[in-house]
């Protein structure tokens, strides 16, 4: 396949650098920072070019959409008007205004559109939904999901103040940055009826976006499931306990290990997960590969990307307001 990386960040060299040991050979990198796309290009044996368009004349099969969440929309929509399927890191989008004809575009065109949420290809993160489908531990009341870093010490070799993420005009802040909490929190539970949530800048990070969220999505079948968020945990944490009336399930994805508890039985299954982290987004492009190879449609495509989106503008919406936001059905977008 020909491929077009578009955004030579972190997020952007490690699917370089995957595309490669994937075998894709044919690869154009672009970054207005000419200097950080050649950079990226030298280290990866891949050519840079100087702008879209020209990697676009190159007749490249495949975009990848690595730049700040605030630009996702746009750059995904011009790899779809130049015949491209598009691979889009998280979030799909800062907003879902816009999102519904991004992906009627891609059906009209016949194009794969799939968002980067690695963690639904985590091994532990599967076998939780594994033994969720399996009942293991009966009807589900709550579940916790914990996801949180030290927002300056993400990217030591540069100003944390400048990266996305710290920045509400690139789409920043700990809601977004870490909506794969959000993501497959859905894939486990499906879509909630309502979202509290408690969320800003708590710390004093030099930022203009939340450091800091408790997210609690209530269920209409006695269920209730509480996300925390932030950008300050030292060391990192990353892990899930989900309570139900036959026994816990426990993971620590970090570690790479889950834990299921049956009460009848009253002893632990415990399951090692394989692969690091790298491997998870080696496995979600491979899995995108695959798809464009197929005409298939992938895990995480733009109707479940938006899904995740709508809960986190609702989580945003409910600590603006300061209660409960109740969520309309999501309609999907047709061609």
């Amino acid at each position: 396949m020909r491929a077009l990386v578009v955004g030579c960040g972190s997020i952007g060299r490690r699917h370089t650098e995957n595309l490669r040991r994937l075998g894709v050979d044919e690869i154009l990198v672009y970054d207005p920072d000419r200097s950080r796309a050649s950079a990226a290009a030298n280290e990866y044996g891949v050519q840079a070019v100087e702008t879209l368009e020209a990697g676009y004349d190159r007749r490249r099969q495949i975009a990848l959409i690595c730049t700040p969440t605030s630009l996702h929309l746009e750059l995904a929509r011009q790899a779809l008007e130049h015949g491209c399927h598009v691979f889009v890191e998280k979030p799909l989008s800062h907003q879902l205004d816009g999102t519904e004809s991004l992906i009627a575009a891609a059906h009209e065109r016949g194009r794969v559109l799939m968002v980067g949420y690695n963690l639904r290809f985590h091994s532990c993160v599967c076998r939780m939904h594994d033994w969720l489908e399996e009942k293991r531990i009966g009807h589900v009341a709550s579940a916790r999901l914990h996801a949180g870093s030290y927002l300056p010490a993400r990217h030591p070799w540069e100003d944390y103040r400048r990266g996305y993420g710290a920045r509400k005009n690139l789409g920043g802040g700990v809601i977004l940055d870490a909506i794969h909490e959000i993501d497959y929190a859905l894939w486990l539970f499906g879509m909630p009826q309502s979202v509290n949530c408690v969320a800003g800048k708590f710390s004093n990070l030099e930022i203009d976006v939340e450091d800091v969220a408790e997210i609690l999505l209530d269920y209409p079948d006695r269920k209730v499931v509480s996300i925390h968020l932030d950008y300050l945990d030292r060391p990192p944490q990353r892990y899930a306990e989900i309570v139900g009336d036959a026994g816990v399930i426990r993971s620590n994805l970090i570690k790479g290990t889950a834990q299921l508890f049956e009460g009848e039985k009253q002893e632990w299954t415990r399951f090692k997960g394989r692969g690091g982290q790298n491997e998870t987004y080696a496995w979600e492009l491979k899995h995108f590969l695959e798809c464009v190879t197929n005409l298939s449609v992938p895990v995480v495509d733009g109707e479940a990307a938006c899904r995740s989106l709508a809960v986190a503008e609702a989580a945003k919406r409910s600590a603006c307001v300061r209660r409960s936001v109740t969520l309309a059905p999501y309609r999907a977008a047709t061609a």
